[in-house]
């Protein structure tokens, strides 16, 4: 009798029934099976959540809800002096399917300014009174006060604080330009009547800078009461390689009286400066500073030295004074 061990149709029926690969099956066919039952797993458990949302939200429930609300008209002559809260916090229960509908879309309530106290629960009761079925627990906050003053507007400039650091040898030639340069700012009298200068709060930082700066700096309402006339300002500023220039030049005297005369040793500064690489040619042409004395300085001196005022007077040039020698010189007066 055979050995049924040796049988070759069990043996197939045990391959088929042990886990692993089947005879004949290629790798990509099991794992095609595998993925098919993932996807088969994922799609039902799909299916039993929708079953269960389906069958619970019939009933009836009770939720909070953020209802946003935003000023209605406003008279045209008059200013709110404070900004309203962004929303309000409503109990409401019914319908699941209609509260979940609430809850992900909540519509904006619009408060009909009229007095100085305003029942926020008429007036979201009134808003929501389109959901059949879902009825107001509570509003919080239930009674808003309302504070309104007489309009202004005041045209005032802008100011930029900057924190800008430039590569070596690089910097500003000129002052930054903004645009607009001031801007019209209107609101409630006790809100507008102190502001002279519209100060943007965050400093504009730049590091590493060799070219040209233009950028887009936003503003920002105050405390949402303020009406701006624009919401961005451009800010613009030139940007140049400077180099090392030198002058020479004589001390003079000013403010010295008629018949007298004040020589100095020595008779001349040497200024060294930083200007703009394509302005180095014009600069070269003129003398760009002037060194001087003042008379009152010498009648108040008891040492016999004095230090040298600079003045540039080439001012329309980019020019930055590094260094001057000899810092300090002799005097002598001669009388005529």
């Amino acid at each position: 009798m055979a050995d049924i061990s040796e049988n070759k149709f069990i043996n197939k029926l045990k391959n088929f029934i042990r886990p692993g690969t089947k005879p004949g099956a290629e790798e990509d066919e099991v794992s095609f099976f595998r993925r098919e039952k993932v996807i088969v797993f994922i799609g039902a458990y799909i299916m039993a959540v929708s079953l269960w949302f389906i069958v619970n939200l019939g009933g009836s429930f009770s939720i909070n809800v953020n209802v946003p609300i935003e000023p209605g008209n406003v008279p045209e002559n008059m200013a709110l002096t404070e900004e309203l809260p962004e929303f309000v916090q409503v109990g409401v229960s019914g319908d699941g399917w209609q509260l979940l509908n609430l809850y992900n879309d909540p519509p904006t309530v619009v408060i009909n300014i009229e007095e100085s106290e305003i029942n926020l629960f008429d007036q979201v009761r009134q808003r929501l009174s389109y959901l059949q079925g879902v009825d107001i627990a509570k509003v919080q906050p239930l009674i808003l006060s309302i504070d309104m003053e007489p309009k202004i507007s005041k045209k005032i400039p802008v100011k930029v604080n900057t924190d800008l650091d430039f590569q070596n040898r690089f910097g500003l030639v000129g002052d930054p330009v903004y645009s607009p340069d001031s801007i019209t700012v209107t609101g409630a009298v006790s809100k507008i009547s102190d502001i002279d200068v519209w100060e943007i709060q965050d400093t504009l930082r730049m590091s590493g800078i060799r070219n040209d700066i233009s950028t887009i700096i936003p503003l920002h309402d105050a405390e949402g009461v303020i009406e701006l006339s624009d919401n961005e300002i451009t800010f613009n500023a030139d940007v140049s390689e400077f180099t090392e220039g030198e002058t020479t030049v004589y001390i003079q005297t000013r403010g010295l009286p008629r018949g007298q005369n004040v020589n100095y040793n020595p008779s001349s500064v040497t200024i060294k400066f930083d200007v703009p690489i394509e302005q180095y040619a014009d600069v070269e042409k003129v003398r760009p500073y002037e060194v001087y004395v003042p008379y009152t300085k010498i009648l108040e001196d008891s040492t016999g030295f004095v230090t040298p005022d600079i003045e540039l007077i080439a001012d329309q040039f980019e020019l930055r004074l590094r260094s001057f020698q000899p810092k300090a010189v002799a005097y002598f007066t001669v009388l005529e």
